[in-house]
């Protein structure tokens, strides 16, 4: 004997009804922030000054990350992360204020932050 499964008209699925939204409970949405991650070598063997030279460049949308400290060569590495500007802007704004520093990677991504009405 074999089996064989039908679906017919007659058989529905039912869903449950949504239950209406309060008024007073703030709608969450996300709102996507470009984020731009870029490894930068400058001269030097202390990263005050160019922490100094970073913050400079890119204000306040800069989070940085001192990746290495190379005292025999006198350089520092930083890995820069920026929000709010695109990689052109970010690579832009690096070329513009300091004329020896290397860029290396770089990426361009987004992330999402919650916005509550």
């Amino acid at each position: 004997m074999m089996l064989t499964s039908v679906a017919t008209p007659e058989i529905s699925a039912t869903r449950a009804p949504r239950a209406p939204r309060e008024s007073h409970i703030p709608r969450r949405t996300h709102i996507v922030v470009p984020l731009v991650i870029i490894d930068v070598t400058v001269p030097g063997t202390s990263s005050a000054n160019g922490r100094r030279a970073l913050h400079a460049a890119l204000g306040d949308d800069l989070r940085l990350y001192v990746v290495t400290v190379d005292q025999q060569h006198e350089r520092v590495t930083f890995r820069v992360e920026v929000t709010s500007r695109t990689l052109d802007d970010v690579i832009g704004l690096l070329a513009a204020t300091l004329d020896r520093a290397t860029l290396g990677r770089a990426q361009a991504t987004v992330i999402r932050r919650p916005r509550v009405f």
